[in-house]
């Protein structure tokens, strides 16, 4: 093969001419073909981000949630679990006919504090324990013993044992006022909603809706009664025993009675819904009539001695200087 000698003796500057054009060349085809490849990666991804079933998809790792050991302050965790222990301690102790007493009481109160017959038992004896403690602080020195100490550690022992029944009846009074209170304007819902075509259960279930009153939740725990396979007499009555209200036992004693009657719900919350609201406007005027009665004592010891004082004030010194 014969090499032609006449191009080595070119021109160098052709020569360098042609490897820049050469270089040049493969750059502007080695750009276009990285071009290419890119848009046709981008196409790929849109149509995966777009197109991709959602089984494809991928999944984002889940992030882990550590909850925390403890909860609650310090003091709950220690003093507050020992007082726990301590009442679920004495609780055992409890008589079983008191223990249900309590129960019924504290249900009608709506459980205070968390508190069933037992730990209200030894709550109980323990503020008598803690009675005593200070009555024999009180009397501990015989030498000088006084009527008026001995009076004071009787009065605290009384305290002591009296104060828990107090504070549970006073719940128990405020609860059924409530109740007492809310009943008519519930009777006057049930109605509406009774005339608007639906039937009881459905009544009782807008008034849970709305009302997140006592009496709103009671009626919820019925309808979760009913829901279990309990039957609606039966669940209106463990409702007024659980409550111990008389207009809401009266009330669900009529209703009791329609069903078994065959009567229209609508006609008997009608009339019902009117008689509470008779009940209410009595009772308020009772309790108006009540006031009178109730301000002669505070009229007699705090706004009758300064009116005497304020008239016979003026006349004192003349009477001192007559005397």
């Amino acid at each position: 093969m014969k090499i032609n000698l006449d191009l080595l003796n070119t021109d160098p500057q052709l020569v360098m001419a042609g490897v820049a054009a050469l270089i040049f060349g493969l750059l502007i085809l080695f750009f276009g073909i990285s071009t290419l490849v890119k848009r046709g990666s981008k196409i790929s991804n849109r149509l995966d981000q777009y197109v991709r079933r959602e089984e494809e998809a991928p999944v984002k790792p889940k992030r882990r949630i550590l909850l925390r050991e403890t909860s609650g302050s310090l003091f709950n965790r220690t003093v507050g679990n020992w007082v726990k222990s301590l009442l679920g301690f004495f609780s055992r102790f409890t008589p079983q006919s008191a223990r249900d007493h309590l129960e019924h009481q504290l249900g009608i109160a709506g459980y205070p504090g968390g508190m069933h017959a037992g730990q209200f038992t030894a709550l109980r004896f323990l503020l008598l324990a803690v009675g005593l403690v200070v009555a024999f602080f009180i009397v501990r020195d015989f030498s000088n013993l006084s009527l008026t100490n001995v009076a004071i550690a009787v009065l605290v022992i009384l305290l002591g044992y009296i104060l828990p029944s107090s504070w549970l009846n006073s719940k128990i009074r405020e609860r059924q006022s409530e109740i007492q209170r809310g009943l008519p304007d519930a009777l006057d819902m049930l109605s509406v909603c009774a005339a608007a075509g639906l039937g009881f259960d459905q009544s009782l279930q807008k008034i849970t809706d709305y009302w997140e009153t006592d009496l709103g939740r009671e009626f919820k725990r019925t309808i979760h009664e009913m829901e279990m396979g309990v039957s609606r007499a039966t669940a209106l009555t463990n409702m007024s025993q659980r409550l111990d209200v008389d207009d809401l036992t009266n009330f669900i004693t009529i209703i009791v009675q329609a069903e078994k009657m065959g009567m229209s719900y609508a006609d008997v919350l009608h009339s019902q819904a009117q008689q509470m609201r008779i009940m209410r406007q009595y009772r308020a005027k009772e309790i108006a009539n009540k006031l009178p009665a109730k301000m002669i004592i505070p009229l007699a010891l705090f706004i009758f001695p300064a009116i005497v004082i304020v008239i016979l004030a003026p006349a004192v010194p003349r009477l001192l200087s007559i005397f």
